[in-house]
């Protein structure tokens, strides 16, 4: 952390998070891959699957239904990931600053409580899950079908959450110390095992029937309980800096305060994509209405909008997840130097974090821009659906590039210990600017695509803002940092 050259540092640290990440949004993709061929099921199964609302000629549709599911309950699982991550990334910064200032006991208390405040996080979306899937399915949609499918999953991916709390909190705790490695296999392995059950549940497979969207749901918390039970393993059953003892399990108000201080601004920048998705889907609706009432009623152009989106936001971690993969090394790297003091070694670190940025969201502008057609094809929906979900990925990748510089922004800010400039970026980018312009520009032009330019003219508004905080985080925290000698000296 303190000797290695910046660049060689980020990616040797930086390569196993960037390969596992990739996976786990190999397997997000496949999730929707598999329920959108539902419509090559054979109407027995199919009528397995829907019960009473089964109906003949169901099985030309099902494929944009079950999208069109998972789209709406991605909100939800996205503020799942949210407070497990946000959480995990105030225990990943805090004990990287406490390792950095070589005060060993309280990384192992940091480690400690950061496990406790997750299992208690995973109860809250438990309780959820088991109380909230009917209501809030039934709210969402007026389609019976999607409304089933969507309790389904939805009710099995929260009530059964516990798995993916533990993991990310772990990973993190690994991350901290450098163990990238570890944090690789824990992803892999849940990745591995939800892809093969995926194929398995999802269309069946020998003695297994299929279950459709249900199956997707057992596939994801399988896959989750596996990486679970690898994390734990690696944790108590390996050596490294952090040893757990039982007293840091104890709950210390001061703890969960420095865990928070960073997490809590951390879980509301990535919460933001949950208005974010719930405020876009709602515009997309209301577009959709106004063109069956004026264009075309025949068409369902509510459910047409928004899982082309949901295909979007799917197809768009491929790109955006291997970039966060890296800024989860980079928040050790910074975080450590930071605490050790060294402001020259920190903003060599920043600079090459901000290079690999830009180089993996260009390689995804282009990579969208050449193969959609190629890519959306994976995909069991319509034509009009592929369509749509063509003109979003060309349009919104648009912006990738300034989304690489925001991020890079938001990374430093969490390592230094001011999330609130992060969440301040995350509003402007998801909320402030996103929302309001989407809204306008779907009232101006009356097409889908002016909902689809919002997202780049975010992305570069947001970039500014990020800039300018970061300028003054420069000058207040990082630029007084004592210039020490580095280790290796």
């Amino acid at each position: 952390m303190g000797t290695e050259p910046e660049g060689r540092l980020l990616l040797s640290l930086g390569w196993p998070i960037i390969v596992s990440m990739l996976v786990q949004a190999l397997y997000n993709i496949v999730d929707s891959v598999f329920v959108s061929h539902m419509n090559t099921l054979p109407q027995e199964a199919l009528q397995k699957i829907l019960g009473e609302l089964y109906t003949p000629g169901v099985g030309e549709y099902i494929g944009d239904k079950a999208i069109a599911a998972l789209s709406l309950v991605n909100p939800l699982q996205m503020l799942l990931i949210s407070v497990a991550v946000g959480t995990s990334v105030g225990i990943n910064s805090l004990i990287s600053r406490r390792l950095g200032a070589r005060r060993f006991e309280d990384a192992n208390r940091a480690a400690g409580n950061g496990l406790v405040v997750l299992l208690i996080s995973a109860a809250v979306f438990t309780v959820a899950g088991l109380t909230l899937s009917g209501p809030f399915m039934r709210w969402q949609s007026d389609d019976p079908i999607v409304q089933l499918m969507g309790i389904h999953y939805m009710s099995i991916c929260l009530s059964l959450c516990v798995g993916v709390f533990l993991s990310c909190g772990i990973e993190r705790i690994m991350t901290a110390q450098g163990r990238t490695i570890f944090a690789m296999l824990m992803q892999l392995t849940g990745a591995i095992v939800n892809i093969v059950l995926d194929r398995v549940f999802v269309l069946g497979w020998g003695f297994v029937p299929a279950m459709g969207v249900k199956g997707a749901a057992i596939a994801t918390i399988a896959g989750q309980f596996a990486s679970m039970i690898l994390a734990i393993i690696l944790l108590f059953g390996t050596k490294h800096e952090i040893r757990i003892r039982p007293a840091d399990y104890k709950l210390r108000r001061q703890t969960v305060y420095e865990i928070y201080r960073v997490g809590l601004p951390s879980i509301l920048m990535q919460a933001v994509g949950t208005a974010m998705m719930f405020g876009m889907n709602a515009i997309l609706k209301a577009l959709g209405e106004y063109q069956i009432a004026n264009v075309d009623a025949s068409v369902d152009y509510p459910d047409l909008y928004r899982g082309a989106f949901g295909t979007y936001f799917r197809l768009q971690s491929i790109i955006f997840m291997p970039v966060f993969g890296l800024t989860n090394a980079a928040m050790s790297v910074l975080g450590f130097n930071f605490g050790a003091r060294n402001r020259v070694r920190f903003m060599r670190a920043f600079r090459m974090l901000l290079i690999y940025c830009c180089i993996f969201m260009l390689f995804g502008t282009l990579l969208f821009q050449l193969f959609s057609g190629q890519i959306i094809q994976m995909f069991g929906i319509s034509v009009e659906m592929q369509a749509v979900t063509r003109r979003a990925l060309h349009i919104i990748s648009i912006g990738f590039i300034f989304a690489a510089a925001g991020i890079s922004f938001s990374t430093a800010f969490g390592a230094t210990d001011t999330s609130l400039y992060g969440a301040i970026t995350s509003l402007q980018r998801q909320l402030i600017v996103l929302l309001p312009v989407a809204a306008l520009l779907a009232w101006i032009t009356k097409d889908v695509d002016g909902i689809w330019w919002a997202f780049p003219i975010s992305e570069f508004i947001t970039l500014i803002v990020a800039g300018l905080l970061f300028k003054r985080l420069y000058r207040r925290k990082i630029k007084p940092l004592d210039d020490l000698p580095t280790f290796e000296d």
